[in-house]
């Protein structure tokens, strides 16, 4: 029996320790934190639990519009028990991966872990200092928030995501420094529960990354909620003590106010704590170095998840995870990128997979490029939720899909479709005889396939 040792229980390590348990092998899972790791404790989770209290606080006072009643007195937020409703979510997604390592038979402890060779790791626990020997070991230690360089996180002002998902009450101001997915969904968060909120992005749009016109749809609706943006703008400078915060942009200089900063920046590769260089191990400041089945250049230790530098999303750590464990008890498996949905879990929500459209001409030149509305779409309107809209991208030769970007109400759900067709490698030819159910909102993405080919659509 091989002995596999993790270091990390996020997504990439408790399921690289499950799939190498289930092939029979003695794992051992390190972790200084909680099962879960970032995802589950202090990202992916719970602030999808506070959005969905939002858009819960949201659709309540919409309830006229269905013909329901209510005394506006009887409309209001209990942020105490917003705060333990996503804690209560938390603690039994938490316990459930407790219960898949025993069920699994893993070795837990909880320490910090780092490197005395390349077959040899040190775990410092609460009351000890212990060494464990074993034949591989996989990497899985996650990220860390980026501070700004002139004004690193204190706890009180300055926050992290973390931080500021955990605040005594709804705050009256919030500042976002930087307008990426995680500083978007804190946007969409407190705007909806009253805060004035302003976010602060160096790039020309929010959701840099992201489609252009899509990227669009939220920002005139984060407006619409009063959130102030401020694209092509950097802060120059956070004064703690008066509160201020300095702006540059291309008229100049603004000073504003806050009750915090929430900097959403970016995050880095935990390695700092790891002692790599005493294993012989090769990473850059993007972030351990692996190939396709998430070796490093130490072919029995293996990287993967936000450590790697790479993709840092928790599929795709879940993902890397299986190969990495797969392939360390030695069997053949390689990381597939093609079909990696993006979710942004604002109000509209955004999701895409594969190329956006400028990408795809960059790489193919003359494209095909399909619409629909969520205007013209019947269950987008029963819902009362219009806004949004499905966009395709074909190849122009063979009229394989390339990408799929998606700005509507629930299509972080529908993009599911649009990752099975990436993954397929489907044509758009392969989808005209697919029927879609009606009323429903996925029929907006066949309407946009049957659009790059001049095909009619219905309501």
């Amino acid at each position: 029996m091989t002995t596999i040792a993790i270091i990390g229980g996020g997504p990439a390590g408790y399921v690289a320790a499950i799939t190498a348990a289930q092939q029979g092998q003695h794992v051992i899972l390190i972790d200084e934190g909680l099962l879960g790791g970032t995802c589950l404790n202090e990202g992916c989770i719970p602030t999808k639990s506070l959005l969905e209290s939002a858009e819960m606080y949201d659709t309540v006072k919409q309830a006229e519009e269905f013909g329901i009643s209510l005394s506006p007195g009887q409309i209001g937020i209990n942020w105490l028990q917003v705060q333990q409703r996503k804690s209560k979510i938390v603690q039994t997604l938490v316990q459930g991966i407790g219960y898949l390592m025993k069920k699994n038979k893993i070795q837990v402890i909880k320490g910090q872990a780092c490197f005395q060779s390349d077959s040899c790791l040190s775990v410092i626990t609460e009351d000890t200092e212990r060494a464990i020997e074993a034949d591989r070991f996989i990497i899985a230690a996650g990220s860390e928030p980026i501070p700004l360089p002139f004004a690193p996180f204190d706890g009180e002002w300055i926050l992290h995501s973390g931080q500021a998902m955990s605040l005594p009450a709804i705050p009256s101001s919030l500042l976002i420094v930087g307008g990426g997915v995680i500083g978007c969904e804190f946007a969409s968060i407190y705007s909806r529960m009253g805060a004035k909120v302003t976010i602060v992005e160096m790039a020309e749009q929010i959701l840099p990354g992201e489609d252009k016109d899509i990227a669009s749809f939220l920002h005139k609706e984060l407006e619409k909620e009063g959130v102030i943006i401020h694209t092509s703008t950097s802060v120059k400078d956070l004064d703690q003590e008066r509160r201020k915060i300095v702006l540059e942009h291309s008229n100049g200089i603004d000073e504003l106010t806050a009750d915090f900063v929430l900097v959403s920046i970016g995050r880095k590769p935990r390695v700092a704590e790891l002692a790599l260089q005493n294993a012989g191990i090769a990473y850059s400041q993007k972030g351990i170095i692996v190939n396709e089945q998430m070796q490093t250049n130490i072919p029995h230790i293996y990287a993967c998840g936000d450590v790697t530098g790479g993709i840092q999303l928790a599929h795709v750590a879940f993902h890397e995870g299986g190969v990495a464990a797969l392939h360390a008890c030695g069997q053949e498996a390689r990381v597939n990128y093609r079909s990696v949905p993006r979710c942004i879990y604002t109000s509209p929500e955004i999701a895409s997979v594969g190329l956006t459209e400028k990408q795809a001409r960059s790489d193919y030149g003359d494209i095909r490029v399909g619409e629909f509305s969520f205007a013209a779409n019947g269950k987008a309107l029963i819902l009362d939720q219009p806004i949004g809209k499905v966009k395709v991208i074909v190849e122009p030769q063979h009229h394989e899909i390339l990408g799929i970007s998606i700005a509507g109400s629930h299509a972080t759900e529908l993009i599911g479709q649009g990752a099975i067709m990436l993954h397929a490698e489907m044509t758009v030819d392969a989808m005209q005889d697919f029927i879609a159910a009606h009323p429903t909102l996925s029929e907006a993405i066949q309407e946009a396939l049957h659009s790059t080919v001049g095909h009619a659509v219905h309501a």
